[in-house]
């Protein structure tokens, strides 16, 4: 084949003309040098990067448009490039000449070397795992015994003392108070509590309020929620098809008892993962470890995606990056389409995991046609609860199979009695003129009837036509339905071969049996052809349509015989209808003391042993484009030899979670040690909490998170150890301090914690602490609390909203109200609650008027006020008193002169005069508090 010469300048020209604006629009967003993540591995920017070519070799073959992958792509053949829609034919037909004429491209890198793909065989293994966090904690003695007796104290003030920082005293007894209670139990101190602890801040009583707090059920339900930020716990689908997880409840109450008895994070982790694969030691256990892996199950999902090869690989990939980001603080997701950018995590090492989620079932079925829903797994019961179970469903079989065969029976009577003879039902006649079907008036034969709409008289007739085939007598009927607006006088004209009769249907009268009226007996041949035609001609009302029927009767003793037979058939059915509605109630009863049905939950299993398998790694993600199958294992930079698990029994699952909660991996307990310190400190050591590998923040006191993991494993993995270890450390319990201090500018961030971190609390602990001011809040959980939704919690429209059962007024804390994906409640969305579609390590922190606005303006936080205020007014009398106690209640410190001079200041206000009563402007001030700084941070 002949070949262009590449260095000619007309070949440069086309290639500059027709192509390379092609590329900048359509390619370098996501095949260049400064692309976010570069698709496929594959470079568009540089010749070389076609010459290398990504994941699928060469992109071009010079001379070959046929050959090329990149001339398949833009064809629309194999992976559809650009996503965005097809090229233009004619663009296509220039692609193809340059390809032919050998592809000549004038762009080099601009440091002149060749460029070459990144790839696992450039990565340098061992340089990889010398980073931190691949590697194992190192344990280091504690540089010196501080005064507060806390190691954790003695690690930070070492790098205080090096950077020459001096730290900020101890807090206020109060504000330390209310840091501990908050932070442990999301609620605020008691007034008692609080009073004791400003008389005695005493270390010994400090560690009694620690204990206090670790051990109250608040505790649970608080760190609870923490964990599940990290789940992207919801009670709702989201995405597409905001279908409702009906059962997601038990994944929160299993959280909050995990924390209320301490059970190891390590075992927390591997049931969350392969709980279903764990031995139980009893019926609560196994129930447990089943609810525990609706961990894996509740992230939003594209239920309404045809292609359900990419849906379940979809699933997977969720799976993978949320087992990743939790748990490993590496994002994992980023290797699905080609290695990871900058991390040591290859495409094989992605689809070595995924092999484990493909052999699990996630997805079971679907909710409507197209619509996939997910795996729910009973739950276990006593042996007294399925026996009730299995009678009840025993009775109520019994009496579904009698009610179906009494309605079978009258339907056949009924069937039998109108049915006889010739039926010609409207939807068989000959309509002329304008005819409208329905079927408003129940009672008909067929699928409905027609009328003429009382209109366009004289235009409208519908023919019934029949052959008669035996000789004798036969009853016309006409089947139709009366009402006051029907027509007084239908004519009817009645044709039996060439004999005419004209007759007259009165429709504003009752048909005289059922549905039908006899207007006249004929006798009649065999094989005479039969014409009933209805018009509108003349007549005063609405003209019905519905059936016409030729019935034989006998010449002698038909009207005696017909009304014998007609009187049994009723009596037949009055009996059968009797039993029938006997038969109902019977069931009903049952059905209203029906037992508990058996509990279901969101739960994984494995697949069946013959549907396990590898994966082979999708080339640039796509589902049929597949490569070479790899064996189910671990990232290689974990492993310095085999990564596959050997032996494999199931899907992996269990091996994989085995391998988190190894006491020497070198991620896992760092991850959750970090989290815990993020929570009770405002930032983590590692600040990027979800990300360890090389785009996040490198740990600033390494030592110190190293010596916290090691002592959290030998602790067992214990949450609430850890945490008495921190807030037990004067570093926790330091103050604050203004942003004009001197050291402030040596450490804006905090780095070298020499100071408390102004933090901002919880959205959720917010609205649960207006509940306590006002008194109402309820303590109790709750389950079930999507009882009362359908497969769907709104019908996916603009207009359509969930009608949520329990909305903010609700007494409950926030962790018991229900959380709708896309519907979350704008108080909660506004003070930067979790994202329930995402994982979310750590919350943003915001603090903008649009906040105290929505606090303001909300009905719900007037509605607490007002509570607030007439408790407030109940248990006080003079301004001072009402200025100490909401001091006390709500910000939980003591009252100062300003406080007093505010309050004064407002009342004495032209505004606050203008409101009717006193406790209408009580409640205008202590809204204002709610909707304060000071009431939504800890200082």
């Amino acid at each position: 084949m002949l070949m262009a010469d590449e260095s000619s300048e007309e070949s440069f020209d086309f290639f500059e003309a027709r192509i390379r604006p092609v590329l900048i629009e359509h390619c370098y967003e996501c095949h260049a040098a400064d692309s976010e993540e570069l698709g496929g591995s594959l470079r568009l920017d540089v010749k070389q990067g076609w010459v290398h070519g990504g994941d699928s070799g060469p992109a071009i073959v010079p001379g070959d448009p046929d050959a090329s992958e990149l001339m398949a792509a833009i064809r629309y053949e194999s992976s559809e490039m650009p996503p965005s829609g097809k090229l233009p034919p004619d663009v296509v037909r220039d692609f193809e000449t340059w390809i032919r004429r050998g592809a000549p491209d004038p762009r080099t890198d601009e440091d002149g070397q060749v460029w070459q793909t990144p790839g696992k065989e450039s990565l340098d293994w061992e340089r990889a795992r010398e980073f931190w966090a691949f590697q194992s904690p190192k344990a280091t003695p504690a540089p010196t015994t501080h005064q507060s007796g806390s190691w954790i104290d003695a690690f930070l003030d070492d790098l205080l003392l090096a950077e020459d920082v001096r730290p900020t005293s101890m807090a206020t007894p109060s504000v330390r108070l209310r840091r501990l209670a908050f932070d442990l139990t999301g609620l605020p101190p008691d007034r008692e509590t609080l009073r004791r602890f400003q008389q005695d801040p005493s270390d010994r009583h400090w560690r009694h309020m620690v204990d206090q707090y670790l051990t109250s059920p608040a505790f649970a339900e608080h760190w609870a929620r923490h964990w599940m930020d990290v789940a992207r716990y919801a009670d709702s689908n989201g995405s597409d098809f905001n279908a409702t997880y009906h059962n997601a409840w038990r994944y929160r109450d299993y959280l909050v008892r995990s924390f209320a008895e301490d059970v190891p994070i390590d075992q927390m982790i591997r049931e969350q993962i392969a709980g279903d694969l764990m031995d139980a030691g009893s019926d609560a256990d196994r129930y447990d470890k089943l609810v525990a892996t609706t961990f894996m199950m509740i992230g939003t999902k594209m239920l309404s995606e045809r292609d359900k090869a990419k849906l379940r690989m979809d699933v997977v990939d969720e799976q993978i990056d949320t087992v990743g980001r939790a748990f490993l603080g590496m994002t994992l997701g980023c290797a699905r389409c080609h290695d990871h950018k900058f991390d040591p995590i290859t495409t094989e090492d992605y689809y070595a995991l995924a092999g484990i989620f493909r052999s699990t079932q996630t997805l079971h079925g679907e909710s409507q046609q197209y619509v996939s829903t997910w795996k729910k797994t009973p739950l276990p019961i006593s042996s007294a609860h399925a026996k009730q179970l299995a009678d009840y469903e025993k009775a109520r079989d019994r009496l579904d199979r009698e009610l179906k065969e009494l309605e079978d029976e009258l339907k056949a009577l009924a069937a039998k009695d109108k049915m006889k003879g010739i039926v010609i039902d409207d939807v068989d006649a000959i309509q002329k003129g304008h005819w409208v079907e329905s079927t408003y008036t129940p009672r008909f034969v067929g699928k409905g009837y027609v009328h003429d709409a009382n209109d366009n008289k004289g235009e409208a007739t519908i023919e019934f036509r029949a052959v008669l085939p035996d000789t004798g007598r036969y009853e016309l009927r006409v089947h139709y339905n009366s009402n006051g607006n029907r027509a007084s006088r239908v004519p009817v004209t009645v044709r039996l071969g060439e004999t005419v009769t004209e007759l007259v249907l009165k429709q504003n009268v009752k048909p005289q049996q059922g549905t039908y009226s006899v207007l006249k007996e004929f006798d009649c041949e065999a094989d005479t052809q039969t014409s009933v035609l209805l018009s509108n001609e003349g007549t005063d009302g609405y003209v019905i349509a519905d059936a016409v029927q030729w019935v034989r009767v006998d010449e002698e003793n038909h009207g005696d015989d017909e009304a014998s037979n007609n009187a049994k058939s009723e009596l037949m059915q009055s009996a059968l209808r009797e039993r029938r509605d006997a038969v109902k109630k019977e069931r009903d009863r049952l059905i209203s003391n029906a037992p508990a049905p058996r509990p279901m939950a969101m739960a994984l299993a494995d697949l069946p042993s013959d549907e396990q398998e590898d994966c082979p790694i999708h080339v640039r993600g796509e589902v049929r484009n597949l490569g070479p199958v790899v064996a189910r294992g671990i990232p290689r930079v974990f492993s310095e030899s085999t990564t596959a698990f050997e032996p494999l029994n199931g899907s992996g699952r269990l091996e994989l979670a085995r391998w988190l909660t190894d006491p020497d991996h070198p991620l896992t307990a760092r991850v959750s040690v970090n989290r815990i310190w993020m929570h009770l400190m405002g930032d983590g050591l590692v600040s990027t909490v979800d990300n360890f590998g090389e785009r996040g923040r490198r740990p600033t006191h390494p030592e110190l998170l190293d010596a916290l993991t090691l002592e959290f494993v030998r602790n067992g993995w214990r949450q609430k150890q850890l945490i008495r270890q921190i807030v037990c450390s004067d570093a926790y319990s330091r103050a604050t301090t203004s942003d004009d201090d001197p050291r402030m500018a040596r450490d804006p961030e905090n780095q070298l914690r020499w100071r408390g971190s102004r933090r901002r609390i919880p959205a959720e602990s917010i609205r649960d602490a207006m509940l306590v001011s006002a008194g109402v809040l309820d303590s109790t959980g709750r389950e079930n609390l999507m009882d009362g939704y359908a497969t769907l919690v709104s019908q996916n429209n603009a207009n359509s909203k969930a009608v949520t059962a329990f909305g903010l007024d609700d007494p409950k804390r926030t962790l018991y109200l229900p959380l709708i994906r896309s519907e979350v409640p704008p108080l909660l969305a506004n003070l930067d609650v979790a994202d329930p579609d995402l994982l979310v390590g750590k919350r943003p922190t915001t603090n903008v008027p649009a906040q105290a606005l929505t606090l303001i303006g909300s009905p719900e936080v007037r509605q607490w006020a007002m509570l607030t205020t007439q408790r407030m007014l109940a248990e006080t009398e003079t301004v001072k008193q009402r200025v100490n106690w909401v001091c006390d209640v709500l910000l939980n410190r003591p009252s100062q002169s300003t406080d007093l001079a505010i309050l004064q200041e407002w009342l004495a206000s032209d505004a606050a005069k203008t409101l009717p009563t006193e406790a209408d402007r009580y409640r205008e001030w202590i809204a204002a508090i709610f909707a304060s700084t000071e009431f939504r941070f800890l200082d």
